[in-house]
């Protein structure tokens, strides 16, 4: 993968082939090295570290949208949407598939508590 192509699933990473610098969003560089060969590999289970919910939206997009800050072991860190309000900070998260804010939009990752 080159030039900050994006991994068409949602719980993949980005990790540079050069020096191995681990990220989410798609860039053209490495943050790091500005390497520009990447692959992708697979997050586990995240913590949340902040959440909100918003409640007003722009028009077609479903209110309330919760969304929670989320940092892996790696160090990557993503903004994504949460399954439901019941989710909180310190809670283990994992990726479950996405879904589109509103129609015709790119789906858009979300996130479910880890149950144990």
């Amino acid at each position: 993968m080159t030039d900050g192509d994006r991994s068409l699933r949602a719980d993949e990473a980005f990790r540079c082939l050069d020096c191995d610098r681990r990220w989410y969003y798609a860039r053209a560089r490495c943050p790091d090295c500005a390497g520009r060969e990447f692959g992708t590999y697979a997050l586990d289970e995240g913590v949340v570290v902040a959440r909100t919910t918003v409640h007003t939206t722009p028009p077609d997009v479903r209110s309330p949208n919760a969304l929670g800050f989320v940092r892996f072991d790696d160090g990557v860190q993503v903004v994504a949407q949460l399954s439901d309000d019941a989710v909180g900070v310190g809670d283990t998260v994992a990726f479950a598939g996405s879904t589109p804010l509103r129609d015709g939009d790119a789906p858009q990752p979300r996130l479910v508590a880890v149950t144990e």
